[in-house]
């Protein structure tokens, strides 16, 4: 049905969508055989930070105003306050949110830490542009890196285990 897509394409949309951003977007290239050789690995991981950073701009202008009409309204009302509750929570988590913590954040590939919610938090602490948008990019660089070198078994979380237990 959708053979039109290419694997790319794919690779583009997953790393675009808030959920899968691109942790998904780099497990799934390397699962579907994206990443064969180094040339076809960067491809793969510019087109991944690509569509992972193209929303982000967009995210930190629009997201204070679309929020506050939503709450408005009586059917977005409930989820637009749920939304901006769940950014301003883990915005609070960094007492003082800067541009480092906001790398750090972004860069961290844990679930709801990516460039989305780190565009929110940016959004929602009227962070600068010319500061939170380098640091969210760098973070997401640093995300999919890490995400690389743990697809293609490079580094290994294993170790973790004799640390902590």
């Amino acid at each position: 049905m959708l053979e039109f897509i290419t694997e790319e394409m794919r690779v583009f949309l997953l790393s675009l969508l808030p959920v899968s951003e691109i942790r998904g977007a780099m497990i799934y290239a390397f699962s579907a055989g994206l990443t064969t050789s180094f040339i076809r690995f960067i491809e793969t991981f510019l087109i991944s930070v690509i569509g992972n950073f193209l929303p982000v701009p967009f995210i930190i202008l629009l997201f204070r105003p679309i929020i506050k009409w939503l709450q408005k309204t009586k059917v977005f009302g409930r989820f637009a306050s749920w939304l901006e509750n769940r950014a301003r929570k883990k915005a609070a988590e960094f007492k003082s949110v800067s541009m480092w913590a906001l790398f750090i954040f972004v860069a961290i590939p844990f679930p709801t830490t990516g460039a989305w919610t780190g565009a929110m938090i940016a959004a929602l602490f009227d962070i600068r542009f010319r500061y939170s948008l380098p640091a969210i990019l760098a973070g997401i660089v640093v995300a999919g890196i890490v995400v690389s070198l743990l697809s293609a078994g490079i580094l290994n979380l294993g170790a973790l285990n004799n640390i902590f237990l």
